[in-house]
């Protein structure tokens, strides 16, 4: 079971950073809202698309660079997403998505349950 669930997230790095974002950004929220910082769900959300943001644009920049550009164009493209893969941009965008959406579902049931108090 366990060497089934890690091959599919080798083979398939985009859904498995969903999948990860999902349980990070409930966690960082859950984390969050104990300490009672204000809107947890949102921020929560926000580091983790930055997170990952950061760690692809990273990658993109090595690849840029190994690839023949200088160093400020590297960092620009990585930056505003120029000369990124579709692999690249898949895997920034899963996550990124996921976290927004467990954000959301997060707010919608803080809510619902507000209004049934």
């Amino acid at each position: 079971m366990l060497d089934a669930l890690l091959d599919f997230m080798i083979a398939n790095p985009a859904a498995s950073h969903a999948l990860t974002a999902l349980t990070e950004t409930a966690g960082v929220a859950t984390a969050m809202r104990w300490l009672r910082i204000p809107r947890p769900e949102a921020t929560a959300a926000l580091v983790v698309s930055t997170y990952y943001f950061g760690r692809e644009a990273g990658q993109r920049e090595h690849d840029i660079k190994h690839a023949g550009w200088d160093a400020v164009q590297a960092h620009l493209g990585a930056e505003f997403l120029y000369g990124w893969s579709l692999p690249n941009l898949q895997q920034w965008l899963a996550p990124t998505l996921t976290a927004w959406a467990v954000a959301a579902a997060i707010c919608l049931i803080r809510r619902h349950s507000a209004r049934r108090r």
